[in-house]
């Protein structure tokens, strides 16, 4: 398949500029066992203005995962005893006969908690459509967490794109582990994306269905169910020559439940509905000097039967910003993308990993970020960027964190 260049790559692969709560948008994200045991880290007010403020800016328009081998990704300090990091990692291969081979390793976070995926695959290329079939191999080192992911990639010659999965977690949990342990209803992915290129107009989404998985806990005798639904949807339109225009929008549900396998005790549940809109209006200068501003809003609700009985959310986040931000060039390498972002947050988190008190805050705030932009290699559009920020409302440092965009 015809690679795109590598200079249009550049920036292009972090997708969105928008925290990735949910990570559809770079490609499957399977059920996982360490899902079940709830997230590893607290949030607190500031945790999603943080994340916000770690992501590339402005917004790139959407683009396929497989078309774009590099190292891309973003990782720093959201406080002082949490790193957040979103770091995708792929190579491919191609044979002199009509298949190819890769890798792809990625470290991310969503609402869930941290993860990594480290897939190797091989496939094979339609000459006369230049579809590709390919399958998949996620292996963290034992037989039980192997991971069988389908695809199925097919370009446009206008540029549009289709891409479909299937993933088989832990295909051969049942006969492979050492534990007691074991699926009664095994864990299936199904994976649908793709971009539609309609003149000066760009509409893309994805949809990421986990159906529902049942898994027996025979060393803590608990019986588990989760179901996971997201989707999201976007539109990118040029509107003259200098202006360019982003909305987009993400939503997800999930549902998990937890029983003890012996006795009467009671069922304890939890549901998550989250909803994030994004609108970013971009101004490109002849000078080089470019301007965007940008809204970004987002709820979350998670109902846990362990607080007040699931009547009231366990998790509650209210919030909304605006951010405006400008890129200099300053020289041939360096350039300064400012942002400052401005906005308002209520949240309450009831039923705290590390601490006893639960979080019932709300308030105005504010951060800038500098965004030192170095260019490594002109040939490929290789750079870094370094971020440094500090939060306005407390005048405090707000952490740090590196960019990186390195096509292959």
């Amino acid at each position: 398949m015809q690679r795109i260049p590598r200079i249009i790559a550049l920036g292009m692969l972090p997708l969105t500029t928008t925290v990735q709560a949910y990570s559809g948008w770079y490609g499957p994200e399977p059920f996982r066992l360490q899902q079940l045991q709830g997230r590893d880290f607290d949030y607190n007010l500031e945790s999603f203005l943080q994340r916000l403020s770690f992501s590339p800016v402005p917004m790139q328009p959407f683009a396929p995962l497989w078309q774009q081998d590099g190292w891309y990704g973003t990782g720093g300090s959201t406080r002082s005893r949490e790193f957040f990091v979103h770091s995708v990692l792929q190579k491919t291969v191609d044979f002199d006969m009509p298949a190819f081979a890769g890798v792809r390793f990625s470290r991310a976070e969503d609402l869930d908690g941290r993860y990594d995926r480290q897939l190797i695959g091989m496939g094979y290329r339609s000459q006369n459509h230049a579809t590709e079939y390919s399958l998949w191999g996620d292996v963290q080192g034992a037989k039980d967490q192997l991971d069988l992911q389908l695809e199925i990639n097919q370009p446009f010659a206008d540029g549009s794109w289709l891409k479909s999965a299937v993933v088989f977690t832990d295909v051969v949990y049942n006969s492979k582990t050492y534990t007691g342990n074991s699926y009664q209803t095994n864990p299936v992915t199904l994976y649908a994306s793709g971009g539609w290129q309609l003149g000066q107009q760009q509409l893309y989404g994805f949809t990421n269905l986990n159906l529902k998985t049942e898994f027996n806990d025979a060393e803590r005798q608990l019986a588990y169910s989760n179901e996971q639904y997201a989707v999201g949807l976007g539109w990118n339109r040029q509107l003259r020559n200098d202006v360019e225009l982003t909305v987009q929008g993400q939503g997800q549900y999930a549902e998990r439940q937890q029983q003890a396998l012996a006795g009467n005790a009671e069922m304890q549940t939890m549901q998550r509905r989250y909803y994030q809109l994004n609108a970013e209006l971009r101004h490109y200068q002849p000078t080089g000097l470019d301007y965007w501003y940008g809204v970004h809003a987002l709820s979350l609700n998670e109902r846990d039967s362990r607080f007040a009985n699931g009547a009231a959310p366990a998790e509650y986040r209210r919030e909304l910003y605006t951010y405006a931000g400008l890129h200099w060039q300053y020289s041939r390498r360096i350039s300064l993308r400012p942002t400052l972002y401005l906005g308002y947050a209520s949240a309450r988190g009831q039923l705290q990993r590390f601490t006893d008190q639960p979080l019932i805050d709300s308030g105005v705030l504010a951060k800038f970020n500098p965004n030192l932009t170095v260019l490594l290699k002109e040939s490929t559009g290789a750079r870094m960027v370094i971020n440094l920020g500090v939060k306005l409302h407390s005048l405090q440092f707000g952490g740090g964190n590196v960019q990186l965009e390195i096509p292959f």
